[in-house]
């Protein structure tokens, strides 16, 4: 789908991808622009089955949107959100849950200002610009305490963005956002791993890493630690696929389905 212009501003570097782009492409969004479009494309064809997992991990979040707002839990904090499109967190939440509050989170600028103009006529939803590594200005900025109240349960969630960086970076700011949050609040997340042995996440790997910093992969064990002291939640630490999809573990062949592990932890009262 091609990008309406509309939104291309200086501000868009058209030269230099963008994740936030690149993954609203593969969604099948129009906020992209032709760099973008020519990483995909090598993507996909070193992964042939990237486009069916992106959108996996999509129906992944709208899943664990729903099963936060099935637990009492209405307000979300989506860190390295990318732009909030094509079935993003606050239309799931708010479809459920029109009180559902939203802030999102992302250091790429434009990102930001994509996700501000989509969000201009939604008092309950907010994009900030920020980094998920410095978890102490996210809780401090009054944009998005002016839509979360931190004292309540909130769901926090990674989306396909902790594998950009080491647990060196990662760990000690999770911590930090763990220790923070109100007990019963939940935390998502969604990480490559190339635990099956699949050289297409390899692959992959090496183009983002043309891009961008290296792209991380993590065992089964080492997404665990993401959680931290936070109970999991059944089924555990999984491919996206088999997250409260309704289909048993073990059942899917098909390499595509296992370049990611998915897990969500609840933070005990």
């Amino acid at each position: 789908m091609t990008a309406d212009p509309s939104w291309i501003t200086e501000e868009v570097d058209a030269d230099q991808p963008s994740i936030a782009r690149l993954y609203d492409y593969l969604l099948g969004g129009t906020h992209n622009v032709e760099s973008d479009r020519k990483l995909a494309r090598e993507a996909m064809r070193a992964a042939p089955g990237l486009l069916k997992l992106v959108r996996e991990n999509r129906s992944f979040l709208r899943r664990a949107v729903r099963h936060a707002v099935d637990a009492g839990i209405d307000q979300f904090l989506d860190l390295g959100s990318g732009i909030p499109t094509r079935g993003s967190v606050h239309q799931t939440a708010q479809a459920l849950n029109p009180e559902a509050r939203v802030a999102y989170v992302d250091i790429d600028p434009v990102a930001v200002a994509h996700g501000r103009r989509l969000l201009a006529d939604n008092d309950r939803a907010t994009a900030v610009q920020g980094s998920l590594l410095e978890p102490e200005a996210v809780f401090d900025s009054p944009e998005i305490r002016s839509v979360i109240d931190f004292d309540r349960p909130v769901a926090l969630l990674f989306l396909s963005v902790l594998h950009f960086f080491s647990d060196d970076k990662v760990l000690p700011a999770l911590k930090v956002y763990r220790d923070k949050v109100a007990p019963g609040s939940h935390l998502v997340f969604s990480v490559a791993t190339n635990a099956e042995n699949d050289d297409a996440a390899d692959m992959v790997r090496s183009i983002y890493a043309d891009a961008w910093a290296d792209c991380v992969m993590r065992s089964r064990d080492e997404a665990a630690l993401l959680l931290g002291d936070f109970t999991v939640l059944p089924p555990g630490i999984v491919f996206p696929v088999y997250w409260e999809s309704g289909i048993p573990l073990g059942t899917e062949t098909n390499p595509v389905h296992h370049n990611y592990f998915v897990g969500v932890g609840r933070k005990p009262e």
